[in-house]
């Protein structure tokens, strides 16, 4: 088709554009008429062949042609060739073809609402924001306390024996390697106050994402209705978190939090509900066999079963809420986040470099713990 429609411009360039291209050709687009056609035709004869030999063995497969895809065939070539060509062949378009026919007043009277909307909603239920904001700041407190308020030897030795719990003695080696890493370039308290953030974040997505996820995977409905939702969540650039976020809970490392959330959410409830729906149909009917209750069925066979994916999903959050440090640095968030925009507007690059590196370090030791994790549940 794309052959075909260059050809066809090059030829209506001859006759209508030759002002603006005078060096069109009719001859050299009959030219790449003749071989796309050719072309199409062979790989068309391979593709029917193929078609064919599939169809003698499998009869059940539609031979011949069909009128429905003739007819759906010529609709998409009246509506795609003659605009094409015309739009790059003739030297000054219609107005109406050029730009697509809107009114400004659209977007600003729809921003307008947006921004009202959002304030009512600030005003009306500023209680619940601040209920919310002192709840996760309380939260933030604790971790901070427990990361940064243990003395460093302590610390490290209580992650280097996760590590060898979790994931064996090769781990420990990494998390002693990476530990280091951050000590010697001072990079402990920072990296120990985004582990706090990134806590909250991976303890509050958990705490809403896995009932979501269960309910997604037993209710089909529900699920169809989440789907988009989870879709928007994951396709929203990182930034436009932060607006809401400032909008109903300031700035500070509270609406950090929320933010992140919103963003490292999807994969949890996505693996979450996969990990049901891949538990074999026949261990459910077992359990129904022995009179287990729906209860009993989720606690005792689904969940478990489907905790690799499970831990795959809190794996997966915990990545992106560390993705998210340097975009929930602009709102206060600090820690490492920080350094690195600090570094970006200094345009110090040694710096960025190195709070980036400890960054990936701290998301690679989580990842390797967790990773380990999975790998001890299936075995």
């Amino acid at each position: 088709m794309v052959i075909d429609i260059v050809g066809c411009i090059s030829i209506a360039r001859s006759f209508w554009g030759m002002e603006e291209y005078p060096d069109a050709s009719a001859a050299l687009g009959v030219a790449v008429l003749l071989i796309g056609r050719l072309c199409g035709g062979f790989v068309a004869n391979n593709m029917y062949y193929k078609f064919y030999s599939r169809w003698r063995i499998t009869p059940d497969i539609l031979n011949g042609t069909s009128a429905e895809r003739i007819v759906r065939g010529a609709i998409l070539m009246v509506a795609i060739y003659p605009l094409t060509v015309y739009q790059f062949s003739v030297s000054r378009i219609a107005e109406y073809l050029e730009t697509f026919p809107t009114s400004r007043k659209i977007a600003s009277s729809s921003a307008k609402v947006i921004d009202n909307s959002v304030e009512w909603l600030t005003i009306t239920f500023e209680d619940m924001f601040d209920s919310i904001t002192w709840a996760i700041r309380g939260m933030l407190d604790f971790l901070e306390l427990l990361f940064i308020g243990t003395p460093w030897p302590v610390m490290a030795l209580i992650l280097l024996l996760l590590s060898w719990k979790m994931a064996g003695w090769r781990i420990v080696a990494f998390t002693a390697i990476s530990l280091s890493y951050l000590g010697f370039f001072g990079f402990w308290d920072k990296a120990m106050s985004t582990m706090a953030l990134v806590g909250s974040s991976v303890f509050i997505c958990l705490l809403i994402g896995a009932p979501l996820g269960i309910l997604a995977a037993k209710k089909p409905r529900f699920s169809t209705i989440l789907n988009p939702i989870l879709d928007i969540m994951q396709t929203m650039p990182s930034f436009v978190y932060l607006i809401p976020a400032i909008a109903f809970f300031s700035v500070g490392k509270p609406p950090a939090v929320l933010a992140t959330v919103v963003f490292a959410m999807p994969p949890m409830i996505r693996l979450t509900a996969l990990g049901i729906q891949q538990v074999s149909p026949s261990v459910i009917e077992a359990m129904l066999a022995f009179g287990a209750s729906p209860r009993q069925i989720l606690f005792k066979a689904q969940l478990p079963l489907a905790m690799p994916s499970i831990m795959a999903g809190i794996n997966q959050s915990i990545m992106m809420s560390l993705s998210m440090v340097v975009v929930a640095a602009l709102i206060g968030a600090g820690g490492l986040g920080y350094d690195v925009l600090s570094s970006l507007q200094h345009l110090d690059a040694g710096k960025g470099l190195l709070a980036g590196l400890a960054i990936v370090l701290c998301a690679m030791i989580l990842d390797r713990i967790i990773r380990g994790r999975v790998e001890s549940a299936k075995h």
